[in-house]
């Protein structure tokens, strides 16, 4: 693998767990950081992002931080933006806002609001913190859409650079959304080469109401990836967090897209029935070939080429699905000094 700092640069860390404070998780962004790896990403699973990723930024001094994603729908646009500023502020510049739906059946469960008109609340939340920021030393700020009023906001300082919107888009008229809007859009963790293509097309649609190139929209995802001494038990997580994936709708879609829709329907009609080692048995090495990078340190290592090769940019990631907390933090420390062997 090339290890010019450019290739690593290319690569990032997404990182969402219970049971990590902001402290813990400022410590995997330092040594993160410590490799040359271009981003560190934090999920909003379970806790919150603004307060660690502050954390983060005060220990890092280069790489770049975001969000992967906050929820827009138990959020305020104004409050969100104001935030956003002072990340950007607190970071030097080093800031993305990435924003995103959530599932449709966790949002009114978690969050006691209710799923509504997704795509009308994305198109606000987008214009009203782009608004918000350009009103700093500017005209205030004034809002009329279908959900949210606003009247003559003014932010206070402009932010040290303007902050990048990056929207998590699967479908076709939120990633049309995203080439109309976004700064960047975000995947999912099923990305393929053959799924760029789609991607592209659905971004240049959106691109063309909004007269801009679709090519000034960054494309990223995340990437399943778990590394361990012992290669097969790393091959077991990483399957663990493929059937995590069956249990979403917008998720299925991307497997019948990829030719493992049955495969992925059986596989999450097993997890509801709670046979979760028969699941797992059941993810095939071409599912987990397409959409992870699992094994030894060195097997990951050579893995990540064809991922640090393709035109979107990844992010490392394990979902805590029948996979312990303590593990997922090992494969990530693991992976990080593989990786910073690589940038030496």
């Amino acid at each position: 693998m090339n290890s010019e700092p450019q290739v690593m640069n290319r690569l990032g860390l997404a990182v969402g767990l219970r049971n990590l404070g902001a402290l813990e998780l400022a410590d995997l962004a330092q040594a993160a950081e410590s490799t040359g790896l271009g981003r560190f990403v934090a999920m909003e699973a379970w806790r919150e992002t603004v307060v660690p990723l502050s954390a983060c930024a005060m220990r890092t001094e280069q790489m770049g931080l975001g969000t992967g994603v906050m929820q827009i729908f138990p959020v305020n646009p104004v409050m969100v933006a104001l935030q956003a500023s002072a990340l950007q502020e607190l970071s030097g510049g080093r800031f993305s806002l990435g924003l995103g739906l959530g599932a449709a059946f966790v949002v009114p469960r978690w969050f006691g609001v209710p799923y509504e008109r997704p795509m009308t609340r994305m198109r606000e939340f987008l214009e009203i913190v782009r608004g918000v920021h350009a009103s700093a030393g500017a005209a205030p700020f004034s809002y009329d859409g279908e959900l949210f009023t606003i009247r003559k906001y003014s932010l206070g300082d402009a932010p040290v650079r303007p902050v990048p919107l990056h929207i998590a888009a699967i479908g076709p008229k939120m990633l049309e959304l995203a080439g109309e809007l976004a700064d960047g859009v975000m995947v999912g963790a099923l990305y393929s080469p053959d799924h760029l293509v789609d991607v592209r097309e659905r971004l240049a649609v959106g691109a063309a109401r909004a007269g801009r190139d679709p090519a000034e929209v960054e494309i990223s995802y995340h990437l399943i990836a778990a590394c361990d001494d012992d290669g097969d038990r790393a091959r077991s997580l990483a399957r663990r967090s493929i059937t995590y994936c069956t249990q979403y709708p917008h998720y299925l879609k991307r497997f019948a897209a990829e030719g493992f829709g049955p495969l992925a329907e059986e596989i999450g009609q097993l997890i509801r029935a709670h046979e979760n080692d028969a699941a797992e048995a059941r993810v095939s090495d071409a599912m987990l070939e397409r959409f992870a990078v699992a094994g030894t340190p060195a097997e990951c290592r050579d893995q990540l080429r064809r991922h640090l090769a393709g035109e979107a940019l990844p992010s490392l990631t394990l979902f805590p699905f029948r996979v312990s907390e303590q593990d997922v933090m090992s494969s990530h420390y693991l992976l990080l000094k593989e990786l910073g062997s690589l940038a030496v």
